[in-house]
């Protein structure tokens, strides 16, 4: 099975904390683990932002995807035309990003957010608890 992160359980999952066991049991027996190209866009903005919040910098980022056998998924022009084809039930645009490329790339997608399971009618596959 093919897993796609969100941002917030990917940093969940680098600093250590304690994600429900389903989750952890998805990551651990995915056969492709993948982390959207807008995660470390996403991370470097809050960051800029918001500096006193203990995020990850670029090279913890690479130095986790690496040990997590992780690899980065890349923005394509079938992410932005699902994308643009998704209903509008919140503003962020980079999980819309992520749950666009989960869709199109038929991923099971781990995400605490609470409007995630919105998207569901839309084709997302979602594991959170």
């Amino acid at each position: 099975m093919k897993v796609l992160l969100d941002t917030n359980v990917l940093l969940r999952w680098l600093n250590g904390d304690l994600l429900p066991k389903r989750v952890v049991t998805v990551v651990e027996k995915s056969e492709s683990l993948l982390v959207s190209m807008v995660t470390p866009w996403e991370l470097t903005i809050k960051s800029s932002r918001h500096p006193t919040q203990k995020l990850i910098t670029n090279t913890q980022l690479s130095s986790g995807l690496e040990q997590m056998g992780a690899r980065l998924l890349h923005v394509q022009r079938e992410h932005i035309e699902r994308l643009a084809s998704l209903p509008d039930h919140h503003h962020d645009p980079f999980d819309r990003m992520i749950i666009a490329q989960a869709i199109e790339e038929k991923c099971t997608c781990v995400s605490s957010d609470e409007r995630f399971p919105l998207y569901k009618p839309s084709g997302l596959q979602l594991v959170w608890n």
